[in-house]
């Protein structure tokens, strides 16, 4: 058996997160935007970092158009004190912007199938709808009502062909393509798997050394592996690897406010895209006032009421300055 890991830390204004597998984080936090009949400095500078946070990477929370007149400064709450009307008495509108931290250890990742295929390893695909998880599904639940209508709506031109299972879109009913290692795992780093590394399958009459490097070393892989005829049976170092990847982020003081980190591992993610975790996220905290605590516990909570059968950790950080 094997577990996946994904862990932050928060130093200062800094934000330093390590993963192995296909559990997965999003750091989300709002802007007031420029939106006035004449942009002071600040609205043009603060439409400037827009720009620069679109380039890197982050998208921007669209509002929901399920309600009748919906109206995003209702939304996103946009604050009615002295610095958020604009010099016209005219509101900045607030955009909302979230980012994946961490890009998931999939086989079908491009980097991680050259490196499972340069220790002879394989990976084998293989579709399916997940029928089962519309009959777990909690239709009393409004939060799940909400999902659905967004999902059902239309939001099918997202790009599922990019790094594995990360972007597919989490809609029920959707055609799963899994790949596995060998046939056996869907995730291409993790903490145990010991039949797929090479430590864990050296001949007894062969001490390893902690500081070895064993990329390099041929071992006998395990029995139980549907092998091709023309397979050697044999492996290159490790197949499932250990090695985290890292990230650092900063959290942005003087520009975001309402930001807040939100962790968990796949029992979420194969029900909720990260845009709705962010949307239930923000409802709770800001807009409830639920502790970070009580809203991990609802995201947890709503993915089994969305049909999630697997293993569910939610933590949640709320960075709000008062």
């Amino acid at each position: 058996c094997g577990a996946t890991v994904l862990v932050g830390i928060v130093i200062d204004d800094s934000i330093i997160v390590a993963h192995l597998g296909d559990s997965s984080g999003v750091l989300c936090g709002a802007i007031k935007s420029g939106n006035l009949t004449e942009p002071t400095v600040d609205c043009i500078e603060t439409t400037k970092y827009q720009e620069m946070l679109k380039e890197s990477g982050w998208s921007i929370l669209e509002p929901d158009d399920n309600e009748v007149g919906a109206d995003i400064s209702s939304q996103f709450d946009v604050g009615n004190d002295e610095t958020s009307v604009g010099m016209m008495g005219q509101q900045p509108s607030t955009d909302i912007f979230w980012k994946e931290i961490v890009d998931i250890h999939s086989p079908a990742r491009e980097d991680e199938t050259q490196r499972i295929e340069a220790a002879n390893g394989w990976i084998t695909t293989e579709t399916e709808i997940p029928i089962s998880q519309l009959q777990r599904m909690d239709l009393f639940d409004d939060d799940v009502v909400d999902i659905l209508k967004r999902c059902f709506s239309d939001r099918f031109n997202l790009d599922s062909n990019a790094h594995g299972s990360k972007k597919f879109h989490a809609e029920p009913g959707r055609l799963l393509h899994i790949s596995r290692i060998c046939g056996e795992l869907a995730v291409s780093r993790a903490l145990g798997d010991r039949d797929f590394k090479a430590a864990s399958n050296m001949p007894p009459d062969r001490n390893v050394d902690e500081s070895e490097d064993l990329a390099s070393v041929s071992w006998d892989g395990p029995f139980f592996l549907d092998y091709a005829e023309n397979h050697t049976r044999k492996f290159l170092g490790d197949v499932v690897s250990s090695i985290p990847e890292t990230q650092t982020f900063q959290i942005h003081a003087n520009v975001f406010f309402d930001e807040f980190l939100l962790l968990a591992c796949d029992g979420l993610w194969d029900v909720m895209d990260a845009d709705d975790a962010v949307r239930v996220t923000r409802n709770l905290i800001f807009d409830k006032g639920w502790s970070a605590k009580e809203a991990a516990a609802r995201l947890a909570e709503l993915a089994i009421h969305l049909g999630s059968s697997d293993n569910i950790t939610v933590i949640l950080i709320n960075f709000r300055r008062e």
